[in-house]
């Protein structure tokens, strides 16, 4: 079986968010993933999550995860280093 990695830039991601993420052991986020050294995040697409948006915590990440399941990713790989994507919110 194959998955698909999308490869997203962290402006996609609030300060808050990004904050969360860095002072948070993975194990105890909402959802499936994991820190990428300093320079950003992978997470498994976690469609439930995704379009829950009852849930105002983390509501950038969830506009993620229903972007790249709405495209047929599995994974997305936060990256300082990519350019933004003209259909999600750049913060």
């Amino acid at each position: 079986m194959s998955r698909r990695l999308l490869f997203l830039s962290t402006v996609h991601l609030s300060s808050r968010t990004k904050r969360f993420l860095m002072s948070t052991h993975h194990m105890s986020w909402p959802t499936v993933g994991g820190p990428f050294g300093d320079v950003g995040w992978i997470f498994h697409v976690d469609e439930d999550a995704a379009f829950n948006f009852g849930n105002r915590r983390l509501k950038d990440l969830w506009q993620t995860f229903a972007y790249a399941a709405d495209k047929g990713y599995d994974l997305i790989l936060f990256d300082e280093i990519e350019r933004p994507i003209a259909d999600l919110p750049v913060y």
